[in-house]
């Protein structure tokens, strides 16, 4: 009886420390919302990136001037904003989920991940301010 206590004892704090190590990492604190985000953008990209390809496929035999003409009219720009930032919302919550699951280090963990959103937000910021650029006729 006393064995069958202790063994018991023993699962229980081999469960905790084990708790206690994965906590802060991975979908335990917020893995829902990241599946949300995903899915979310998945389903914004469908009509957006079908516009986007369509769009591309027609202004592939049109010269720069055409191009420029049509990125600068108010719906091509917001859509062409739109489809850039939900591309890059779901390539990072994409992206973050793989690094969770195979960077088993907290540091090396936040560090790829900083590095993960900064190059977004950098490309985000390059994408919008051409299509601004653009639209502003600047």
């Amino acid at each position: 009886m006393a064995n069958t206590r202790s063994l018991s004892n023993a699962t229980a704090l081999r469960d905790e420390n084990v708790l206690r190590r994965v906590r802060h990492l991975g979908s335990a604190r917020d893995g829902l919302a990241e599946w949300r985000v995903q899915r979310r953008t998945a389903l914004a990209l469908i009509p957006l990136g079908l516009y986007f390809v369509a769009s591309m496929l027609w202004l592939a035999t049109s010269d720069q001037m055409t191009a420029a003409a049509w990125l600068a009219s108010p719906a091509p720009a917001l859509l062409t904003i739109l489809f850039v930032l939900a591309l890059l919302a779901h390539a990072v919550v994409g992206t973050r989920s793989v690094l969770v699951d195979y960077l088993h280090t907290r540091a090396l963990l936040v560090s790829v991940e900083l590095l993960v959103r900064a190059t977004a937000v950098v490309l985000g910021g390059a994408g919008v301010l051409a299509v601004l650029k653009l639209f502003l006729g600047r």
